[in-house]
């Protein structure tokens, strides 16, 4: 199922998260503030949906969310006010919808700019890897490979942030999710596992001595 995440500077009186909650995914509702995004380092969402306050201006926020570290490439859709559609165009979000929208325009184009990223935009490959976000599978070279969804989970989250070093605690909050209660030593336990179903491949998943692990492309 895919992921969806709102920031919304609206709270409660959001018409995004009204309008959200009827599609096929699942949404979690992040704290939009100024061009700050409460959006702690994890598994990147399929789609973002930004929803700003009335009458602010699109621009900053848009800057923001390219910037970040997590949801910087992910496919966004922008709430925009009519007096400012003009400034739509010139962003980089994949789709805008009008405030005052009806409910099943916003999941309609949630659903297309979905389809889009499914169609386009599914397959990450780094060195012999290949993924396939939609069908949530991976290849080594041609050989395809069995994986537990914690275990793709682990390996999307480090073939995302490939080089850059990634802490046990990072690794448990992007594949099990901030509220999981195991230790950090459940990352070791999928790692291993990781690396068995990936045979040849393995070395790419660098050991980091008390630090974690790292992806090497």
């Amino acid at each position: 199922m895919a992921r969806v995440f709102l920031f919304s500077e609206m709270g409660d009186r959001s018409p995004a998260r009204a309008a959200l909650a009827q599609g096929p995914w699942t949404v979690t509702a992040r704290l939009l503030r100024g061009t700050f995004l409460d959006c702690p380092i994890g598994l990147p969402p399929d789609l973002a949906v930004v929803e700003p306050g009335p009458l602010r201006s699109p621009e900053p926020i848009a800057s923001a969310l390219a910037a970040h570290p997590v949801v910087g490439r992910t496919p966004w859709l922008l709430v925009v006010d009519p007096d400012r559609v003009h400034l739509a165009p010139a962003l980089s979000c994949n789709d805008f919808v009008l405030r005052g929208f009806p409910a099943a325009e916003l999941a309609a184009r949630a659903e297309r700019v979905l389809g889009a990223r499914t169609r386009h935009g599914a397959v990450v490959r780094s060195g012999p890897i290949a993924l396939d976000l939609a069908a949530h599978t991976v290849r080594v070279g041609d050989l395809p490979v069995e994986v537990k969804p914690q275990e793709f989970a682990l390996l999307r989250y480090l073939v995302q942030f490939a080089g850059r070093p990634l802490s046990r605690d990072q690794l448990l909050r992007a594949a099990w999710g901030p509220g999981y209660a195991g230790g950090e030593r459940t990352v070791d336990v999928h790692i291993r596992r990781l690396r068995a179903h990936l045979g040849s491949a393995a070395h790419h998943i660098e050991t980091l001595r008390e630090v974690g692990y790292r992806w090497l492309a």
